[in-house]
């Protein structure tokens, strides 16, 4: 697969026009290109969707790191639960996270929902958006 940003180095940006960080073309941890290609016609935004993990190592990319650290501060913040259930919820979501093709996936999935039925509704919200989000992805690939 040809990287759009090889077939189109005219077209590269330094920085993300949502976010505003620096534009990243290789995984940090592999060095391997990120793959990804142009939306869309000139007429429209051209923007990528940037996948969250590399298809070399499987390690996350920044920007899902940065939502894994989300969801683990929320957790970690949460006064509703206790430190054990906390600890139990961040380590069924890395579980969770760690093959969501698995026949088991959705069994996994929803034993992460029971146990986060104690948490704010904002924390409950935010980590099952996060995970419907990774699944939808991880299916596509």
């Amino acid at each position: 697969m040809t990287m759009w940003a090889e077939s189109h180095p005219e077209k590269k940006q330094d920085h993300c026009i949502q976010c505003g960080a620096a534009t990243v073309m290789a995984c940090s941890h592999c060095e391997e290109p990120i793959r990804g290609y142009l939306h869309g016609s000139a007429l429209h935004s051209g923007l990528c969707v940037p996948p969250s993990f590399c298809h070399k190592c499987g390690k996350p990319y920044p920007w899902m790191e940065d939502r894994l650290q989300t969801a683990k501060e929320l957790l970690d913040h949460e006064d509703k639960l206790s430190l054990d259930d906390r600890e139990r919820l961040w380590g069924l979501l890395k579980y969770v996270m760690s093959d969501p093709k698995s026949d088991l996936a959705q069994a996994k999935k929803k034993l992460f929902e029971i146990g986060i039925d104690k948490a704010r509704s904002a924390t409950r919200e935010f980590l099952l958006d996060f995970l419907a989000k990774y699944s939808a992805e991880m299916s596509k690939s």
